[in-house]
C-alpha cells in the first residue's frame, strides 16, 4: 500500500528524459494571472483524489485518541505510568519502521508503502477491539505498538507525494488540505463513534462488544482507503511533469518559463553553496532543526496524554461529557488547517514561530488554571490552532529543503519526533506522580525554549533550501 512500471518523464532536477504518459486531460491556465489565482493549477490533477485516503483513514482518529487513555486507566485498570508506557509503545513501533521508511520512500513505490500503512492500521484496530473485549492489557499495548509500526509506513511517503504534487509557493496550503481531510474524517468519525458509544454506554454498558464496535467500522474504512488510494494515485506524475505536459500549449508558455527560470536559479544557488563550502553551517542547522523537532514531540507527548485524566479529575467524570469537551479542540484546528496553510505560505516563519511559541506557553498556563470544563475546552481549541499553524510552517520548510531526498528528510524528521514521543509520555508519567499539574508546567518551559532553537535553525538552513521562495 508494485504498480505497473511507467516511463519517467522528468528527472528531479527538471531535465526532460522522455515523454510522459498522462491518462487524464490536463487543463492549462488560459492567462498568466490564472496561474496565480486558480489553486487547481498549483497541484497535479490527481492531488485531490489522492487525499481521499486521509478522510477514510481519519474516521477513527478521535475515538482512538479517546480510548488510549480511557481504556488504559478506566477499563484495564492501569496507572499513570502504565499510560505513559502505552503511549510510548506507539512511538517505539514508529521508531522501528521509520529507520527504513525514509530510504524506501526515495527508492521504491510510495503507493505500496502507504497501502501497507493503511492496512496495518486496520489490523491494529481489530487487535485493539479484541483486547478491550477480553480485558487484556498486554494485547491492548501490543495493538498500540503495532499501530505505530504500521503508521510509520504511511505519513512519510504520503508527505513526499504531497510535496512532489504541489507548487512550492502553495506547499503549506497543500499540507493544510491534508489537515482539512483529517478534520473532515475526524468529524464524521467522531459523530459516528460518539453516537454509538453514547447510546450503548447509556443503555447497554455491559455489552462491550457493541460499545466499542466503532473500532470495527474504522477497520473497514482503512482497508477501503488503501484500495481507492492505490487505484487513483499516479506516483509518477509530479508537479514538474505536470508543467512539462503544458509545453505544447502556447498560452501556458509563461508558466513554463517561470518554472524553468526558477530551476535555473536553483542550480546556480546550489553551485554557489557548494563553492562556498558551508557544509559545517548546513550540518549545524540540520542538527539544530531536528533537535528542535524532537523537543517539540517531547513537549506534546509530555502533556497531551494527561489532558483527559486532568479533565476527568478536576471537572467531569462522565466519559460522554469528556468526549464533548475534548472533541472540538482537534476538529476545529484540523478543519481550519487549509486556511492556516494558506496563511503559513504568506507569513514570515521566524516571527510566526516566536508568536505561536509565546501564545502556546501562555495558553497552557491558563489551561491548568481553568475555572470550568468549557473554558478548558475553549483554550484547547486555541492551543491546537497555534500548534497546527507552527507545524504547517515547518512542514513547508522541510518539503522545500531538497527535491531528491524528501523521503529521507521526512523519515529523519519522523524518527526524531518519535524518539521524543517515547521520552515524553514516560517523563510525563513520572511528572504526573509528583503533581498532576507538573506535566503541563514542564511543557510551558520546553515550549519557550523551542523558540530560539527553531529560529536559529531556520536562519542557518535558509541558504541551503532547494526550492527558494
Amino acid at each position: 500500500m508494485p504498480p505497473p512500471s511507467t516511463p519517467k518523464s522528468l528527472s528531479e532536477s527538471g531535465k526532460i528524459l522522455d515523454k510522459p504518459t498522462i491518462s487524464k486531460k490536463i487543463k492549462s491556465p488560459k492567462k498568466p494571472k490564472d496561474f496565480e489565482k486558480d489553486k487547481e493549477e498549483l497541484v497535479t490533477p490527481d492531488f485531490k483524489p489522492m487525499l481521499q485516503i486521509i478522510f477514510w483513514n481519519s474516521l477513527g482518529f478521535f475515538f482512538f485518541s479517546f480510548l488510549m487513555p480511557y481504556a488504559t486507566l478506566q477499563i484495564l485498570g492501569g496507572s499513570g505510568t502504565d499510560l505513559g508506557f502505552v503511549v510510548s509503545g506507539s512511538t517505539i513501533g514508529g521508531l522501528i519502521s521509520a529507520l527504513i521508511v525514509g530510504y524506501l520512500t526515495d527508492k521504491y513505490s510510495k503507493k505500496i508503502l502507504v497501502l501497507i500503512g493503511s492496512f496495518g492500521r486496520a489490523i491494529s484496530y481489530i487487535i485493539m477491539y479484541l483486547s478491550i473485549i477480553f480485558k487484556s492489557f498486554l494485547g491492548f499495548a501490543f495493538a498500540i505498538f503495532f499501530l505505530g509500526f504500521a503508521v510509520g509506513f504511511f505519513w512519510t511517503p504520503l508527505d513526499a507525494l504531497i510535496s512532489q504534487k504541489s507548487y512550492k509557493t502553495y506547499r503549506a496550503a497543500a499540507f493544510g488540505k491534508r489537515g482539512g481531510k483529517i478534520g473532515m474524517g475526524n468529524l464524521f468519525g467522531s459523530l459516528i463513534s460518539l453516537t454509538i458509544f453514547a447510546i450503548s454506554y447509556t443503555f447497554i454498558p455491559d455489552m462491550t462488544w457493541v460499545v466499542y464496535s466503532p473500532l470495527l467500522l474504522f477497520t473497514f474504512s482503512n482497508i477501503y482507503a488503501g484500495i481507492i488510494f492505490f487505484k487513483k494515485t499516479d506516483e509518477n506524475l509530479t508537479y514538474d511533469i505536470y508543467m512539462s505536459s503544458l509545453e505544447n500549449d502556447p498560452e501556458s508558455s509563461i508558466v513554463i518559463d517561470l518554472v524553468t527560470k526558477e530551476n535555473s536559479n536553483l542550480e546556480k544557488s546550489e553551485n554557489n553553496n557548494n563553492n562556498n563550502n558551508r557544509k559545517s553551517l548546513l550540518v549545524f542547522g540540520f542538527i539544530t532543526f531536528m533537535l528542535a523537532f524532537m523537543l517539540t514531540s517531547i513537549n506534546q507527548s509530555l502533556s497531551y496524554p494527561y489532558l483527559q485524566p486532568y479533565l476527568i479529575e478536576n471537572f467531569v467524570q462522565n466519559p460522554i461529557l469528556v468526549m464533548l469537551v475534548y472533541l472540538p479542540s482537534e476538529l476545529i484546528a484540523q478543519l481550519l488547517a487549509p486556511k492556516l496553510g494558506v496563511l503559513a505560505d504568506k507569513i514570515n516563519p521566524r516571527i510566526t514561530i516566536l508568536i505561536t511559541g509565546i501564545l502556546g506557553a501562555s495558553i497552557t498556563w491558563f489551561l491548568i488554571n481553568s475555572p470550568s470544563e468549557w473554558i478548558f475546552g475553549l483554550l484547547l481549541v486555541f492551543d491546537m490552532v497555534f500548534a497546527w499553524l507552527g507545524m504547517l510552517i515547518l512542514q513547508n520548510f522541510l518539503s522545500r529543503f531538497s527535491k531528491t531526498h524528501r523521503g529521507k528528510i521526512f523519515g529523519i524528521r519522523q524518527w526524531v519526533g518519535l524518539l521524543g514521543g517515547v521520552i515524553g509520555p514516560i517523563l510525563g508519567g513520572y511528572a504526573w506522580i509528583i503533581s498532576h499539574q507538573m506535566p503541563f508546567i514542564i511543557s510551558i518551559f520546553v515550549e519557550l525554549a523551542l523558540i530560539p532553537l527553531f529560529i536559529l535553525a531556520l536562519y542557518a538552513l535558509k541558504p541551503f533550501v532547494a526550492e527558494k521562495i
